[in-house]
């Protein structure tokens, strides 16, 4: 049965890679990581990771009857029909590496599937987090970068050619700060961790941010998104100031995503955990100017559920009990 069963999950990233076992409503079992060599060939890792699952296996006296299946989480672009990493911008070396029939030659008869790592969490979180109980929702990454996951009546929306759900590349200020994509003015370039440490950077002026300076040990150069929450926790002006002026970049872009897809529930990772009602309530307020409100209906912006188990479960949510 499959209470009795266990799930794999493998998260392959740009600067760790994890293998973790849970069980098919959810729970973490156990994981194991190692950092990402990036000079190292993709055969190389998947060859380790193939051998921190075996012994995690061995560990809980697990079988390959035992596992539903084997959910792989990585960023794009991908490729899910074929079950290939094309070429992730985190991970140069990985060109059309065909990951699910590497791993199916290692795990014989067990289902694996591969999904972009935004999609990934966007669905354990529909299933487990804060998008329990509804059937429409975005789930937005806010971290290094914006990704973006849907769900559209109950079914994760890829879109024509895996690239569905690309939010961080809207264009929210035309003549914008330049994107990592190479377009200006994109989301993630306004309201990224990397953009909020740029805005605060900028706004060093007049003696003002002396607490931030402070934080990141006196050099602009390294003030981080981390360092603008704590002082902004703190009630430094400067560094609420720049969540105010990222929150409505971020309430802005989330207006154009609730105008054209209606959803439930919007639901944002990193920072929003993070930092909380200071950058959510900017946020929601931008919100409430730019969109409708009969589209605002019944649609909560809220931080995600998960929180460090997301990565680890977002893997594992790609192997449905029901369809597997």
């Amino acid at each position: 049965m499959a209470a009795n069963k266990r799930v794999l999950g493998v998260d392959i990233g740009g600067t760790k890679c994890a293998v973790s076992i849970g069980t098919p409503d959810g729970q973490l079992v156990d994981r194991e990581e190692l950092g990402t060599d990036q000079s190292a060939e993709p055969a190389k890792v998947l060859d380790d990771l193939q051998r921190i699952a075996s012994a995690l296996l061995v560990k809980h006296k697990l079988t390959l009857e035992s596992l539903l299946g084997v959910g792989v989480s990585c960023g794009g672009p991908l490729d899910t029909s074929t079950g290939t990493i094309l070429r992730p911008p985190n991970l140069p070396r990985w060109e059309a590496v065909p990951v699910r029939a590497i791993l199916e030659e290692a795990f014989p008869d067990v289902r694996v599937v591969l999904e972009n790592d935004a999609n990934a969490t966007a669905v354990a979180e529909w299933r487990w987090g804060a998008g329990v109980g509804f059937q429409n929702i975005v789930y937005l990454t806010l971290g290094t970068g914006i990704g973006g996951g849907i769900i559209l009546d109950g079914k994760l929306y890829r879109g024509h050619s895996d690239l569905a759900g690309e939010v961080g590349h809207q264009t929210i200020l035309m003549n914008g700060p330049i994107c990592g994509c190479g377009k200006r003015g994109c989301l993630e370039a306004l309201a990224s961790g990397p953009a909020v440490a740029r805005l605060a950077r900028e706004s060093l002026n007049y003696g003002r941010g002396r607490a931030l300076l402070a934080a990141a040990g006196g050099r602009a150069a390294d003030i981080t998104a981390k360092h603008v929450i704590e002082c902004a926790k703190r009630g430094d002006a400067l560094s609420m100031g720049v969540l105010n002026e990222v929150g409505t970049y971020l309430g802005l872009g989330l207006a154009n995503i609730v105008q054209i897809l209606n959803p439930q529930r919007i639901i944002l990772g990193t920072l929003a955990i993070h930092a909380g009602e200071l950058l959510l309530s900017p946020v929601r307020e931008a919100l409430s100017e730019y969109a409708w409100a009969r589209s605002l209906e019944g649609c909560k912006v809220v931080a995600a559920g998960l929180g460090e188990r997301a990565q680890d479960l977002a893997a594992i949510s790609l192997v449905d009990a029901d369809s597997a």
